[in-house]
């Protein structure tokens, strides 16, 4: 199973940005908080598997106690899994 590592907003926003293959969004509200997820279905075919990045939509209220989003990206040792 990939790992992710918690990144700023920015670093996530960059990663996005910078993505080499187009990405398709989807919200998964399984878990909570909900998850944004970022899919490469260039990279795997199907979701989970699809996912590069992912956005904990904590809301900040107090049922998140206060907790605002949450960013992770995909960790792949600094190049893109292809």
């Amino acid at each position: 199973m990939s790992k992710f590592k918690q990144v700023s907003k920015e670093e996530f926003e960059e990663y996005i940005e910078q993505y080499p293959n187009p990405l398709e969004k989807d919200v998964c509200a399984i878990p909570e908080p909900p998850l944004l997820t970022y899919n490469d279905f260039k990279l795997a075919d199907k979701w989970p598997d699809s996912v590069v990045a992912r956005i904990k939509l904590y809301d900040g209220s107090e049922y998140h106690f206060g907790k605002t989003k949450e960013y992770y990206i995909k960790e792949t040792g600094g190049e893109y899994d292809q």
